[in-house]
């Protein structure tokens, strides 16, 4: 009788002892993949900038669609009023005319997004935007 009941005493025990175990393995598991991701996610980010530095050191290169505002406004000096004229965008109403609240994400937003939600010709947006700047 003493036997079983130490018996039983031990499975449990063994039962609780890999909870114990397969639990943190577990957590280290999950944390490994999330940290996995994360250095995948900065590593295209990194390439993805890295690309676009090595684009602006070369000799007058023109404006594309997948610049930013911002990044026109900081390397070919045009004022952000030229560059909303020339896509019929009122800076004060931005918000309200794409339908964005964040204004993070109107920082990051593209003139080929700006393009799209506006229904505009993002090529000849494009060739009036380098048109003005020369």
């Amino acid at each position: 009788m003493v036997k079983k009941v130490h018996r039983l005493k031990n499975k449990s025990m063994n039962k609780s002892m890999k909870w114990k175990i397969i639990v943190p393995i577990s957590i280290c598991i999950i944390i490994f993949v999330f940290i996995i991701l994360f250095a995948l996610r900065a590593h295209s980010h990194y390439v993805e900038l890295k690309s676009h530095r090595d684009y602006f050191k070369q000799p007058n290169p023109p404006i594309q669609e997948w610049m930013t505002i911002h990044s026109v406004v900081r390397y070919y000096n045009l004022s952000e009023s030229k560059i909303y004229s020339e896509m019929n965008i009122s800076p004060d109403t931005l918000n309200m005319e794409l339908g964005i609240d964040n204004s993070t994400i109107i920082d990051r937003l593209t003139i080929e997004t700006i393009c799209a939600k506006k229904h505009l010709d993002c090529n000849s947006v494009v060739d009036r935007l380098n048109s003005i700047r020369d």
